[in-house]
């Protein structure tokens, strides 16, 4: 039989605190409470040996029995008592007694994440210890301290604890996800265990649970029915295959509180759930079997395991064995690059990358989580997979889910609740990389202004996002948001993008950001400020003996005089001759039917003479302009002599125009904005005329 140790059997129920007092115990002398614990270290009750030695040491003062205290508590992992047991005898020692405690004293400290501390105390004991196997383990605990004080939990590595409905005040293990439920192995009973013969069914079983889509915890558990947890057993370290369809677990069969026997099984489900197990052939043996996973190796299916097979490492170590058909499997092989003197547990493989945990590589503390890569022949060195997943604790059963982001895994970091010390029981947690995800606000705006303070919203945007990362930019998105300026992205991290915000009338704007070294999820707001745009140059070409008219030539009733409002045309033209002063042009005036032609005739004479006159006085020579007055000679429309017409339609014929007819043959106007006239007094408006022509040669 093999006695249990924390490492060698991670089955629950060698985790979980039991106390073995099987009769009252007389404490009337310190000789039979001293025989009473020796007696329950032998039966592998550590609780109840600490608990006596306790009682003994408050009789007699013995610092034997100090030390002695100060151990089971590192082995019940109580490490905050064991560090202060420890501590009262080495730093108090002078006189060298207790040199050899040094190594757990320290031990004790970097269980409490006292790193610094620690390489102190393991270099004072390779300096002054006796024991060789222990300076060889005080540096490498030393390497594994110095790994922790530098590691950095990831910032998007997000560590859960599975809720009091999963884990129990007792220690639970092997999580393992499939099909939507959550195996593991755990005891059902939530008081600490006495085995007096009124302990009842305290034994390890194989659970599931499920959580729903909303749900932040996992539900109640539900154990196994006999085909898998078998009466008088330990069921633990539970594993599925990738389908779902067969399942691995250890059964461990104890006498006297040491394992008797440990072996792997192996389990089918059908339409009615899980078969009858039966005991894998090939892996198991004289030796303590435990922690099944099925893998692959050379091209072909193989089922991982530990062991401690005589002529291995030392320890526990990793195995695997080729499958050779349902439950059958060849001849173990020590998988001896990934195996140390001291233990390797829970095994888990995925995707050609092997996860274990080991106290033998330098560590952050007790057990650390670590992964080896396949690469076709042999192992990669095994790499520890840092803070988060790791601490100065024992971390194993790691696993992950098929998206290889999320998974889960054991530890005894202090959780929300335990039977004795905060460290003295494993819990189930879950772990995530965050799914980083950058939100993208983009807001565009209009730029102020003169009589405005700030830049104004600016609807009815269309924004476009562009990945350009590399040389042929992607079109991420595209939105148009007619209410409102705002607009919403998510992005991904890594990333270089630009974002473009359009809108008709104006200049579009343009922002360019990276999401390079964005580790979390995060908001990220853009502001765009798009400017009115220059309205597009449009011309007119005016060619020689085209008539242009002039809309906004005004004057009074039966009178030739210029009015203000006609002056802004009069001075186009002028512009216009001073611009071309080889043109020459003909300057008309137009009356409407209305009257006496004869009157009319004349009166739009003195109106064009009047025209000619006021462009005169402004420099241009007299001789360049021919005043025309045409009368009602060139009416436009209908309305004749005779014919009875609207104002409007008479109004269409009173009209002053010019016309080149000499110089340049044609020549170029720009097109610009255009203004209602204004009426002047006893005139209608006479539509809209040009503000700022600009001019260009054409011929």
């Amino acid at each position: 039989m093999k006695n249990i140790s924390r490492y060698l059997v991670p089955f629950i129920a060698a985790l979980a605190p039991v106390c073995l007092l099987a009769q009252p115990i007389n404490k009337s002398t310190p000789d039979k409470m001293l025989k009473s614990a020796q007696e329950a270290e032998s039966s592998n009750n550590p609780y109840a040996a600490l608990e006596l030695y306790e009682d003994a040491y408050d009789a007699t003062k013995d610092k034997s029995l100090s030390a002695k205290i100060a151990k089971l508590n590192y082995d019940v992992r109580d490490y905050a008592a064991a560090e202060r047991g420890f501590s009262k005898l080495v730093l108090r020692d002078r006189k060298g007694e207790y040199t050899e405690l040094l190594y757990w004293y320290a031990m004790s400290l970097k269980a409490n994440g006292k790193h610094q501390e620690a390489i102190d105390i393991f270099n004072q004991y390779v300096a002054s210890g006796t024991d060789d196997k222990f300076k060889e383990a005080s540096k490498r605990e030393i390497a594994g301290s110095e790994l922790a004080r530098k590691a950095k939990t990831p910032d998007n590595l997000i560590i859960t604890n599975g809720g009091k409905k999963l884990n129990s005040p007792q220690t639970e293990g092997s999580p393992f996800y499939s099909g939507g439920e959550l195996y593991f192995a755990g005891i059902t009973d939530k008081k600490i265990v006495v085995l007096d013969g009124k302990e009842g069914d305290w034994f390890s079983k194989i659970q599931t649970t499920t959580k729903s889509a909303n749900a932040t915890e996992y539900g109640a558990p539900v154990a196994l029915g006999q085909n898998i947890n078998r009466e008088g057993y330990h069921q633990g370290n539970v594993s599925l295959t990738p389908d779902g369809k067969t399942m691995y677990f250890t059964r461990v069969e104890l006498e006297n509180m040491a394992i008797k026997t440990s072996k792997i099984y192996v389990a089918g489900k059908g339409s009615d759930g899980w078969g009858a197990a039966s005991e894998a052939s090939g892996v198991n043996g004289e030796y303590i079997a435990q922690h099944p996973c099925e893998g692959e190796l050379f091209g072909e299916k193989v089922l991982f395991f530990v062991a401690n097979i005589p002529g291995g490492k030392g320890g526990t170590d990793l195995y695997y064995a080729p499958k050779k058909g349902d439950g059958m499997f060849g001849i173990p092989v020590n998988l001896e690059s990934l195996n140390t003197p001291e233990n390797e547990v829970t095994p888990f493989y995925r995707d050609g990358k092997l996860y274990f945990s080991s106290n033998g590589f330098p560590s952050f503390g007790g057990l650390d989580v670590f992964e080896a890569q396949w690469n076709g022949s042999a192992w990669s060195t095994p790499k520890n997979l840092g803070a988060g997943i790791n601490t100065s604790l024992d971390d194993q059963y790691y696993t992950q889910l098929p998206d290889g982001m999320s998974g889960f895994f054991v530890s005894n970091r202090p959780g929300p609740n335990n039977l004795k010390s905060k460290t003295c029981c494993d819990d189930i947690y879950a772990w995530e990389i965050e799914r980083v995800k950058v939100q993208l606000v983009a807001n565009t705006f209009r730029r102020k202004r003169k009589n405005e303070d700030k830049n104004q919203p600016l609807p009815e945007c269309t924004v476009q996002v562009f990945d350009v990362s590399d040389k042929n930019p992607a079109n991420v998105d595209e939105k148009t948001n007619p209410a409102a300026n705002n607009f919403d992205f998510t992005l991904a991290p890594g990333k270089s993008y630009m974002v473009i915000a359009t809108h008709e009338g104006y200049v579009p704007d343009t922002v360019k950001f990276t999401t390079v070294g964005i580790k979390k999820s995060t908001k990220v707001e853009k502001d765009l400020t798009l400017r009115l745009a220059k309205k597009p140059e449009v011309f007119d070409t005016i060619r020689i003996n085209e008539a242009i008219r002039l809309n906004s030539i005004y004057y009074d009733f039966d009178d030739d005089k210029i009015l203000s409002a006609s002056e802004p045309d009069l001075q186009f033209l002028t512009d216009l001759m001073k611009k071309y002063p080889d043109m020459k042009v003909e300057l008309s005036s137009h009356t409407d039917a209305q009257g006496k032609d004869e009157y009319n005739e004349k009166l739009s004479q003195r109106r064009a003479n009047s025209a000619a006159k006021w462009i005169v006085e402004r420099g241009i020579a007299a001789d360049r302009i021919v005043p025309v007055g045409y009368g009602e000679k060139q009416i436009l429309n209908r309305c004749a002599n005779g014919v009875e017409c609207p104002d409007d339609e008479h109004r269409f014929n009173r009209r002053t125009e010019f016309k080149i007819i000499s110089g340049p043959t044609s020549i170029l106007i720009e097109r610009v904005e255009k203004r209602e006239a204004t009426k002047p007094s006893g005139q209608k408006p006479g539509g809209k005329q040009s503000v700022r022509p600009v001019f260009f040669y054409q011929n």
